[in-house]
């Protein structure tokens, strides 16, 4: 999932991922139903279905040249999250492998798997089960019978697990695993990862991979779990966790304090052995109800829609384990049974105004900034990003030096978002006559989720820089305008 994930760029390095958004196929009516169990209003929730990847096909006992394409097909797979608009990681979990795809089922696989390759080493799985991208092309798998979390680039990963043991046994000290299934980001950047065998959340520092803190219990009493497996956490960092032998949602705080919602049955907000879980940027939490053969998309307190049936039509589904929410509306929903990844699209929720005219900037970084202009009459977008010296050299009424690099984008209004052209910008001086060269280069995908909340994916091919940075404005002056003009 793509929400606030933590990416440190450096000042002048600037990139974003084209997206390119493929056709709708087949329009896709899904109902919704009040909850039984709660009278508060539940989630609206729009969908159509666009296509799906794969089929079934067997590749764990084949072997592939490094980088082939093979044939477009799952086993049983049971994680995905987006690297961006239009491109998955995908955990193939019975072929062994991961598969990094377009929206149009061009796939390869990456990293070696248990059976040819060296067991307890990095970038080699078994049974890969749980994945989430944090920013541009970093992700952390839950290699469940490697009893290991990898935290990977489409290159490499570094392992947190026993390297030491062939036998490759479960552990319970921190820093070992027990079957884990999933892994999430906070906002820090930490690793919160379902230790599921051990009924435990082990945490892993940002930078060092450190365990720094373990929280949850195994029972059945709100506060402890029963083989979660799936993992995810929102803006507030609050942790969303798919509770599966209780057959409910938890949520929990730092603290931790959880609240619950769920039970076991079949009726909207009841669910049978939840696997994966996302939350989006709206707030909805998107819950793979595995064992009911459906998506249920539910509130804070519960109150829930629900759609899809079991079958092998479109919008039907055989144990789905997991499912991802991109910031631009678009949906995977991991259909494991049926060997299969599904894309729909879904309403962003928020339409770009005027009252986002402002100055923005990413608070962790020094020296960047962006100006931000909608233009709702010509259904245009502009975004200035530069850099500037913090302080001032003393002297010298320059604002920038020569290494300073700044941008440009240009592009139409799409509800939420924008896919925006680059003109890339260098040498010039405020003070002097020292030519500034433009350069056509890259895009930007900028999306808002709210009124003092967005995203900026970029993508720079000259200076081989991507990902993804949450943006914020340095005032609020402007955000009563916006939401005047939402109201409208």
């Amino acid at each position: 999932m793509l929400r606030d994930k933590h990416f440190i760029f450096q000042p002048r390095f600037i990139k974003v991922l084209l997206a390119e958004h493929s056709n709708l196929t087949t329009a896709l009516t899904l109902f919704a139903m009040f909850c039984a169990s709660t009278a508060s209003a539940q989630p609206v929730v729009t969908f159509e279905y666009e296509s799906h990847i794969g089929d079934q096909r067997d590749f764990y006992a084949q072997t592939f040249p490094p980088n082939q394409v093979p044939p477009t097909g799952f086993n049983a797979p049971t994680g995905a999250d987006w690297l961006n608009a239009s491109e998955l990681v995908i955990a193939d979990r019975s072929n062994l492998k991961l598969q990094k795809c377009d929206d149009t089922g061009n796939c390869i696989f990456m990293g070696a798997d248990a059976v040819f390759g060296t067991r307890n080493s990095r970038f080699t799985f078994d049974l890969p089960h749980g994945i989430e991208v944090t920013t541009g092309e970093t992700f952390v798998v839950a290699d469940e019978d490697n009893h290991a979390i990898q935290l990977c680039s489409v290159a490499s990963c570094t392992y947190i697990g026993d390297e030491d043991s062939q036998a490759n046994p479960p552990g319970t000290s921190l820093g070992k695993w027990s079957s884990p299934k999933d892994a999430a980001f906070d906002s820090e950047g930490n690793i919160h990862a379902l230790d599921t065998g051990n009924n435990r959340i082990q945490v892993l520092r940002a930078g060092d991979l450190f365990v720094q803190d373990v929280y949850l219990t195994s029972g059945s009493a709100v506060g402890q779990i029963n083989n979660a497996s799936g993992i995810a956490i929102d803006s507030e960092d609050r942790v969303i966790i798919a509770d599966t032998g209780n057959h409910r949602i938890q949520i929990c705080d730092t603290t931790p304090t959880c609240t619950s919602f769920g039970m076991q049955g079949t009726a909207v907000g009841q669910f049978n052995s939840p696997v994966g879980v996302d939350v989006d940027d709206l707030g909805r939490i998107w819950i793979a109800d595995t064992l009911n053969n459906r998506i249920q998309v539910c509130d804070y307190d519960g109150a829930c829609v629900a759609f899809g049936e079991f079958g092998t039509g479109q919008g039907q589904f055989d144990e789905p384990h997991d499912v991802a929410v991109h910031p631009s509306g678009r949906v995977v929903v991991v259909d494991t049974r049926n060997h299969r990844l599904q894309l729909f699209t879904t309403e962003s929720g928020f339409q770009m105004n005027a009252g986002l005219n402002d100055a923005w900037f990413y608070p962790v970084t020094d020296g960047q900034g962006f100006f931000i202009t909608v233009f709702p009459d010509l259904g245009l977008v502009s975004l200035a990003w530069f850099t500037y010296d913090t302080e001032l050299v003393v002297g010298d009424a320059n604002l920038g030096d020569v290494g300073h690099r700044w941008l440009t984008a240009l592009g139409s209004i799409d509800g939420n978002r924008s896919v925006m052209a680059i003109d890339i910008a260098s040498g010039g001086l405020f003070d002097t006559t020292t030519e500034i060269t433009h350069t056509p280069d890259g895009s930007i995908i900028l999306t808002f989720t709210g009124c003092n909340a967005g995203t900026v994916e970029y993508d720079i091919p000259s200076i081989d820089q991507q990902g993804t940075v949450p943006i914020q404005r340095i005032a609020s002056d402007n955000i009563g305008l916006c939401l005047e003009l939402l109201s409208e």
